[in-house]
Formats: structure tokens, sequence, C-alpha cells
């Protein structure tokens, strides 16, 4: 998910592309390390650059807080605000990308300009 990866990238949240290995289903994971001591900040202004830079839109509600969700085609993001992580542990960075339809041999994520 290159556009995910680079509005992270810009608001200084470095993440990797993982890709499931499941056969019949769409989905990926974009990981990091320990983010900044901003990260919701950071969180929230990349899922804003998602929206207003690559016409992703917002996505289903989901239950509970602190969770945001953006949805391009046929492809919904999903990130959770982390909570305090436990004394000495990281707390890196995870937007996981599902498919939402049946046809996951043939979907490819949406792609942009930027590399990722």
């Amino acid at each position: 998910m290159s556009e995910l990866t680079a509005v992270l990238a810009q608001e200084g949240v470095a993440v990797e592309r993982e890709q499931s290995g499941a056969r019949g289903r769409c989905s990926e994971r974009l990981s990091g390390p320990p983010p900044p001591e901003s990260l919701n900040a950071a969180l929230k202004a990349a899922f804003t650059r998602a929206r207003t830079e690559h016409a992703w839109q917002d996505g289903p509600a989901v239950t509970g807080s602190g969770a945001m969700t953006l949805t391009k085609g046929n492809w919904t993001a999903v990130t959770a605000f982390p909570g305090e992580p436990a004394q000495g542990l990281p707390a890196p960075v995870i937007v996981s990308l599902t498919c939402t339809d049946g046809a996951a041999a043939t979907v490819t994520p949406p792609a942009g300009p930027a590399a990722g």
C-alpha cells in the first residue's frame, strides 16, 4: 500500500508492507518499530493526508474507541491508537488492510505515485 506507507512516512512513522500468505484472502499489514512520541497525532495526520491527497474515504466505524478506518476501492485500512505499552516494551504501529470482496486472487491494493 504505497499510498499509506508514503503518508505515514511524511508524518515520521516508518512501516513495512507484509502480505498475507493465505490463499483466497487479500489482506496486508503495514507495521513498524516504535513510533515517535506523538504517534496518535501522526496517525491522524497520515489518515487525513490519505483522504485529501489519495482519495481514500472514511471507512466503517469500529466498535470501541481508538480506531480509525479508511476505504478505497475494495480495500479497508484499520489502525488503532496504541495505549500505553508495558514498561520497557515498545508499541509498534500496525495498519491492517483487508480486501472486501471475494476476488482475492485478482485484486491488487490501490497504488499511488509514491513507492513504498
